[in-house]
């Protein structure tokens, strides 16, 4: 056997051993306080049997005394005793309700007893009615004696069986101290002899592993050595890349300024050309200039929108508490033409606070939107935006019943420069989702888009749901340590 199979079998030995013994000191454990509780409960019963004995006495002798006197003052013992006795009995009927033979006893207690107090009333009622005499009479004739004769025998009867019951509990309560103290003994010598074995199976292994560490020792200050170089080396390389990194964004800035302001040039002078001369151009000539400036405008747009697409990663505002509602008002109100214009309807749920970049969440609006409205089928567009909180996410939805995207497109669409439809039909120039996508993925999301029941599509992204600035802190440090490695 391996020393991780040893070391496992040993340990799981024991610790197998141990959940066992401890189960069953619990049982004996458990079952030794079951038998002391049972030791107590019969204690109570006595005493309980005792307080009857003594309320029974109390009373007889508080009645003696008022017969003899007629003092009111010797009532007070007689009146605590009534108070006390029916409330013994209660506490009787409660502790011995699991033995039928005490009950058998308390159903001939208790009309003893309730015979014996009427008895005592009727005699103090005779003293005051009738004088000493006459209660002296009623007290001759013995009734009284049978009465406290019978209690005593009955209570005589229940001691007698609770004492029975005592020694038995008594006894069996120390047999099982003696069980759970023998349980916790072996238990204890069983677990520890395991434990050793497991021990010296350890020890072994140690003094292996020591001279394998060695060994090891020798060959790490080589690597270590490697890896120093290489580390340095790598650094060197990330130096080169954040400069170079720095170098392509401001090339790209550059190269689409210098790139916009030429076709800025031939769109205006072509423009100019047509206008000036337009009387003695043809129609063929009219059509090429308009392709030259079309051409051109159309050039501007997708190098306007490729600056959009390399400045989401790059040019991001820090993230802040963004109230998406506010963002949505703007967008509709940038949209507000084209809105009238296609007499689109568009129905909105509340949205959330989320931590981000207000001027990127704007764009992923609008742009999912415009496309909403340009996507249109022969009904006027309806959009449908919703929102559910999944936990630790916001998830938003873009509802509309346009034309709809085939599902093996799905993912393509996302893709820059990927389009599903000429220019001639939808003008565009393929990015917009790409930037949706970085967009949202800078926030911690993603994006994905599934056919609507019905007609139309139905985009849906994520937005981490906003933490502590703390957190939003953390997140930016991490975008930024991703776009470094980038």
């Amino acid at each position: 056997m391996t020393f991780r199979s040893r070391l496992i079998a040993g340990v799981s030995t024991a610790l197998v051993t141990m959940i066992f013994i401890g189960a069953l000191t619990f049982r004996t454990i458990a079952r030794s306080r079951e038998d002391i509780g049972w030791v107590t409960h019969t204690h109570l019963v006595l005493e309980a049997l005792d307080a009857v004995s003594a309320n029974m006495t109390d009373a007889e002798t508080g009645q003696r005394g008022f017969l003899l006197t007629g003092q009111e003052a010797y009532l007070e013992p007689y009146n605590d005793a009534l108070n006390h006795v029916q409330e013994s009995i209660r506490v009787l009927r409660a502790l011995t309700s699991d033995n039928p033979a005490q009950q058998r006893n308390l159903d001939r207690l208790e009309p003893v007893v309730a015979l014996k107090l009427a008895e005592l009333q009727f005699r103090l009622e005779i003293r005051k009615r009738d004088g000493l005499n006459a209660a002296a009479e009623a007290v001759r004739d013995g009734s009284g004696r049978l009465h406290m004769n019978q209690i005593r025998a009955v209570i005589a009867d229940m001691k007698h069986e609770e004492r029975r019951l005592l020694v038995a509990r008594t006894q069996e309560a120390i047999a099982s101290s003696s069980r759970a103290g023998m349980v916790i003994v072996i238990g204890n010598l069983l677990a520890l002899l395991f434990l050793s074995l497991a021990g010296m199976v350890i020890f072994q292994e140690m003094g292996q592993r020591r001279r394998a560490e060695e060994e090891v020792r020798s060959l790490n200050v080589d690597l270590e050595q490697r890896v120093a170089d290489r580390t340095a080396e790598l650094a060197e390389r990330a130096k080169d890349l954040a400069r170079s990194n720095g170098e392509l964004q401001q090339f790209a800035y550059v190269a689409s300024h210098d790139l916009q302001e030429p076709l800025r040039m031939v769109a205006s002078f072509t423009q100019l050309l047509a206008k000036r001369y337009s009387d003695k151009l043809d129609d063929d000539a009219r059509e090429f200039i308009n392709y030259a400036v079309d051409g051109a405008k159309r050039m501007q747009t997708l190098i306007s929108d490729l600056l959009s697409y390399s400045r989401v990663g790059t040019q991001g505002k820090a993230f802040e508490l963004v109230h998406c509602d506010a963002v949505l008002d703007r967008v509709l109100k940038s949209l507000q033409l084209a809105i009238e214009d296609t007499g689109a309807v568009i129905t909105r749920e509340p949205l959330p606070a989320v931590a981000g970049d207000s001027i990127q969440l704007t764009q992923l609006f609008q742009n999912l939107l415009t496309n909403a409205i340009k996507f249109h089928g022969k009904k006027p567009p309806l959009v449908q935006i919703s929102t559910e909180n999944n936990g630790s996410m916001w998830k938003i939805a873009v509802r509309d019943n346009g034309i709809g995207i085939s599902p093996e497109h799905a993912d393509r669409i996302f893709v820059i420069f990927q389009r599903l439809h000429t220019k001639t039909e939808y003008p565009g120039t393929g990015i917009g989702l790409a930037i949706c996508k970085k967009i949202v993925e800078r926030h911690g999301g993603r994006i994905w888009v599934e056919a609507s029941p019905g007609g139309g599509s139905t985009f849906f992204f994520t937005i981490p749901v906003a933490q502590n600035k703390q957190n939003q802190e953390v997140q930016e440090r991490q975008q930024d340590d991703v776009r470094i490695a980038v």
